[in-house]
């Protein structure tokens, strides 16, 4: 998701019961977040590490050859289906494909991610639990 503003970004990974990342097939989806502000960060992503810097180097290309800044998220489910990791490659060719593909639109950050959330396997309560731009998404005096 890509939203109007100064530079944000956020990877919420959510990973499947009985997946290679999160083997307790008994279990509910493992979550794992990192993220940065318009200054960046001062430390290492250990949470979701390689993923976080591939999905944002997508990300920055996308938006370097706009000439544009926004608010991104990146929500990425990994299935129990996903049995072989093949490496940050493919995580940071999905998120230019995705960024290449058919856009879609909502009139706000909030209202996109309540529309993802149907398609997610994790309830919109718990992604708001998890994720600081969903759960931080309030007006400004400038939005009146």
């Amino acid at each position: 998701m890509l939203a109007p503003g100064d530079w944000e970004f956020e990877l919420v990974e959510m990973k499947s019961p009985g997946s290679i990342w999160n083997p307790d097939e008994d279990g509910d989806h493992l979550l794992l977040a990192a993220s940065e502000g318009y200054t960046g960060r001062t430390g290492y992503v250990e949470e979701t590490s390689g993923a976080y810097y591939a999905s944002r180097l997508a990300v920055l290309e996308h938006l370097v050859e706009r000439d544009r800044q926004a608010k991104a998220l990146v929500l990425r489910v990994a299935t129990d289906e996903y049995w072989a990791p093949v490496g940050v490659w493919q995580i940071r060719e999905s998120v230019r494909d995705a960024l290449n593909g058919e856009a879609a639109t909502a009139e706000t950050f909030h209202d996109a991610a309540r529309r993802l959330a149907p398609l997610l396997p994790i309830s919109h309560d718990r992604l708001r639990r998890k994720s600081e731009m969903v759960a931080g998404v309030q007006s400004t005096l400038d939005g009146f």
